[in-house]
């Protein structure tokens, strides 16, 4: 079995491509037998399950999905209220995470791998010098309040620590139940995760400031509860930058696609995609 995973479309930005033809040449040039697409497929709920649809229509083998932050963001949020805002972007975060096709769901096992997924968040523990009590101060910085777009789309602009940090806790606590749950034996572990689960697979620039741009990257406790359980294999997006290291036992390999004015060919979608993309075999 080869299972396929691809993550940051962003079908609207890149919207001069036909992603769902586009996978479908990648699915049969690969001879994949599932694709997982790992959020940030469109921005908001209604463009991802029109996509989740076509690819489902036109994909001869299955797929598993996860959320991404840009999946849940809702349209004119500053029309709306802070309540109304909130409540949209997490209907749309519970509506995406309990489809059929959700990889934290319903995880892929096959004879040798258990295949799982979580979405992920951030929670500022990229912050150099990371504590809990310097945690709501890191988390009202400047990039956070007028550059980083999820606070306004997805929370309006209301910006808590502690709700950042208990959203990744929670996912963290499911993920770990069902691990618990599972026939794992001398099967190995995969997780599949649209946030970053190290600040080690980001690349550090020499600017003033950048350290912040990487505190809504991810999370550091992914890392942590991913070497105890000794999962083997790590791959998330998000970040828009493909890169891949090892780390403590795990190998972590970063599959963002993103937009294409960042791509290494403009233009070629199914090459990039074919480049950055991450293929698991059954047999190893």
């Amino acid at each position: 079995m080869r299972v396929g995973f691809v993550s940051d479309l962003h079908t609207d930005f890149n919207r001069k491509y036909d992603f769902a033809a586009i996978l479908l040449k990648l699915v049969q040039d690969q001879q994949l037998d599932q694709l997982v697409v790992m959020g940030d497929s469109a921005n908001g709920l209604t463009r991802n399950l029109k996509f989740d649809q076509a690819l489902s229509k036109v994909l001869p083998v299955p797929i598993r999905t996860l959320v991404g932050n840009h999946d849940v963001y809702v349209a004119n949020p500053r029309q709306q209220s802070v309540a109304e805002v909130q409540r949209q972007s997490r209907q749309a975060y519970c509506q995406l995470d309990h489809l059929s096709t959700s990889l934290t769901r319903h995880p892929i096992v096959t004879p040798h791998w258990i295949i799982t997924g979580i979405n992920g968040w951030y929670d500022y523990t990229f912050a150099k010098g990371f504590s809990e009590f310097l945690g709501p101060k890191l988390a009202t910085n400047w990039i956070a309040k007028h550059v980083w777009p999820d606070q306004m789309y997805i929370n309006r602009n209301q910006i808590s620590y502690r709700r950042d940090r208990n959203w990744v806790t929670n996912q963290i606590f499911a993920w770990q139940h069902q691990i618990n749950q599972m026939q794992i034996g001398s099967k190995k572990i995969l997780v599949a995760t649209h946030m970053l689960p190290t600040k080690r697979l980001a690349r550090q620039m020499p600017i003033p400031g950048y350290d912040r741009f990487m505190y809504p990257l991810g999370s550091e406790r992914y890392r942590q509860i991913f070497e105890q359980n000794h999962v083997s294999v790590s791959i998330s997006g998000h970040s828009h930058m493909p890169n891949q290291i090892s780390y403590h036992g795990i190998s972590y390999q970063n599959i963002s696609l993103g937009y294409d004015f960042q791509w290494q060919n403009a233009g070629d979608a199914l090459g990039e995609l074919k480049r950055v993309m991450f293929i698991l075999e059954d047999n190893k």
